[in-house]
C-alpha cells in the first residue's frame, strides 16, 4: 500500500515568511519539474492530480503543502520515481540547478490571455497591495509574540534542574541508539529541514500525523517552555549525524529555530514534541520531571497565545486577496492547454518508472 507523507515547505513564522523549500528533494534525482505560472493557473491542481495518479499506481508520494492555503499543494515528491515536482513563483521562488539534466522549467504563463487580463489591471493591483498588507500584519504580529515567548522561556529556565535533564537526555540517547538499523540502504537528504505544521488562515494545522504513521518507535517529548526540548532533540540528532544516520527534523512552526521532532531513518524512529504522537503507541520523555513551576507566569502565557491568536486573524485578509487574485486570472486564461501540460507532464514521469 503506497504511504502518503504531507509537510509544509515553508511557513507564517515570527521571522516572517520563512522556507526549506530546497529541501523537497534533493539533487540526487531524476527530474524536478518547476511551475511557473500566476495564482489560479492550476498548478496545486496539476501537483495534486499527478501525485495521486501516483498513489493509486502504488508510489509513495509527499505533498508538501502551502501555509497560506492547508489544502492546496506547493509541491509534490514520487519517491521511488526521484521525481518532484514543484511551485516555483513567489515567495518561495525556485531555479533549475542544472537545467536540462535533472531540473526542467514548465512555463504556464504561456496560457494567459494577456489581452483580457489588461481589463483587470486596476483590481489585480489592488489586490496584490491587499495581500502585501495582510501579511505584513500578521507577520508583525506574530514577531510580537517572540520576546514574549522569550520571557516566558527565561522566567522558566531558572525553574529548570538541567543536571537532572543532562542524565535524562543521556539515557535517551544510549537507549535511542542501542537499536540494530532496520535499513542501510536509504538514499535522499543526509539531513532534511521541513515544517510539519503551519499557521495558515484557516487556523493551525499540523500534519506531524502523516509522518508518525508507518514509524516503529515513537518517543513523545514533553516538557514547558524552557525545559530545553530543542536542546534535547538536537543532541540525538548530533548523535544521529555522527553515526552517518539519515534524519529529518521538523522546525516549529513559529519559532523555526526550534525542533518539534526529528526522525532518524535507519531506526526507524521519531521523537517528537506534538500531540499527534498520543495517538500512536509511544514512549515517554517527560522533561518537566525536573521543572519546579508555580504558574505564576500565566498572564504571560496568555498574551503570547492572544497574539498568536491575532496573528492568525490577519492571515485571513492575505486569503481574501489571494482568492481575488485566482479569481481574476482565471478569466483569462485557457485551461485546456494547462490540461495538455498535465497529461503530457504524467506521460514524462512514467518513463522514470
Amino acid at each position: 500500500m503506497a504511504n502518503v507523507r504531507r509537510f509544509f515547505p515553508g511557513g507564517n513564522t515570527s521571522a516572517g515568511f520563512f522556507s526549506y523549500h530546497d529541501n523537497i528533494i534533493d539533487l540526487d534525482r531524476n527530474m524536478l519539474y518547476i511551475l511557473k505560472g500566476m495564482p489560479g493557473g492550476g498548478k496545486s491542481s496539476l501537483m495534486r492530480e499527478i501525485g495521486e495518479n501516483a498513489v493509486r499506481e502504488g508510489y509513495n508520494v509527499e505533498f508538501h503543502h502551502c501555509p497560506s492555503d492547508p489544502n492546496s499543494v506547493d509541491g509534490i515528491v514520487i519517491t521511488e520515481l526521484k521525481v518532484g515536482i514543484v511551485d516555483g513563483t513567489a515567495p518561495h521562488i525556485i531555479e533549475p540547478v542544472y537545467p536540462g539534466l535533472i531540473d526542467k522549467i514548465i512555463d504556464l504563463g504561456q496560457f494567459i490571455d494577456s489581452e483580457l487580463l489588461k481589463l483587470y489591471k486596476s483590481e489585480l493591483f489592488k489586490a496584490k497591495q491587499m495581500n502585501k498588507e495582510a501579511y505584513r500584519r500578521a507577520f508583525n504580529i506574530f514577531k510580537a509574540s517572540k520576546p514574549i515567548y522569550d520571557e516566558i522561556e527565561s522566567a522558566n529556565k531558572s525553574k529548570v534542574d538541567f543536571n537532572g535533564i543532562n542524565k535524562l537526555t543521556q539515557n535517551a540517547i544510549d537507549r535511542i541508539f542501542s537499536k540494530e538499523q532496520v535499513d542501510s540502504n536509504i538514499t535522499g537528504f543526509k539531513t532534511r529541514h521541513q515544517f510539519s505544521a503551519a499557521y495558515t488562515p484557516e487556523g493551525f494545522f499540523d500534519y506531524t500525523s502523516t509522518i508518525i504513521d508507518g514509524v516503529k518507535d515513537r518517543y513523545y517529548l514533553s516538557g514547558e517552555i524552557g525545559t530545553g526540548k530543542t536542546t534535547f532533540l538536537k543532541r540525538i540528532a548530533e548523535e544521529a549525524m555522527l553515526r552517518n544516520y539519515h534524519i529529518e527534523i521538523l522546525h516549529n512552526p513559529l519559532i523555526p529555530s526550534k525542533i518539534d521532532s526529528l526522525l532518524i531513518k535507519e531506526l526507524n524512529t521519531i521523537i517528537s514534541t506534538t500531540k499527534e504522537t498520543k495517538n500512536y503507541i509511544y514512549t515517554t520523555i517527560d522533561l518537566d520531571e525536573y521543572f519546579d513551576g508555580d504558574g505564576s507566569n500565566k498572564d504571560d502565557y496568555q498574551l503570547f497565545n492572544s497574539l498568536v491568536e491575532k496573528g492568525i486573524e490577519a492571515l485571513s485578509g492575505a486569503k481574501e486577496a489571494h482568492i481575488l487574485m485566482e479569481s481574476i486570472y482565471k478569466k483569462c486564461i485557457n485551461y485546456k492547454g494547462i490540461d495538455e501540460i498535465k497529461k503530457k507532464l504524467w506521460e514524462d514521469i512514467q518513463e522514470y518508472k
